[in-house]
């Protein structure tokens, strides 16, 4: 069972665009895995990542910008990790929700026309 570490992206705006993902490496102006590890939720390797791979659920742009169709697929996402243990579920779902606040007038489960 893998074990995940739960981590709060730095966010630098919100947008409701679709970015090109999956997100590989090379997507990334940077390359320390402590600040690529900002676009995604959770890690297998902690905070910051040992590689690439460890990284599961982004939410964010590779600008930085929150995304609201990102926020909503991490949400579908999320029930395809079968080693993800209760508690680290419920906490990410809670944040992925807490995200969601930066689109006050956008249901995370709305319809998913955009994506």
């Amino acid at each position: 069972m893998s074990e995940y570490t739960l981590h709060v992206p730095s966010v630098r705006g919100a947008t409701k665009d679709a970015p090109k993902t999956p997100y590989e490496a090379d997507d990334f102006s940077v390359d320390d895995m402590s600040d690529i590890d900002d676009y995604f939720l959770l890690s297998t390797s902690g905070i910051p990542p040992e590689s690439f791979t460890d990284l599961y659920l982004p939410v964010c742009h590779v600008d930085g910008r929150l995304s609201l169709p990102l926020l909503r697929r991490a949400l579908d996402q999320i029930e395809t990790l079968e080693d993800l243990d209760a508690q680290t579920k419920t906490e990410t779902i809670d944040m992925i929700h807490d995200l969601g606040e930066c689109f006050p007038n956008d249901a995370l489960d709305a319809e998913r026309a955009d994506d």
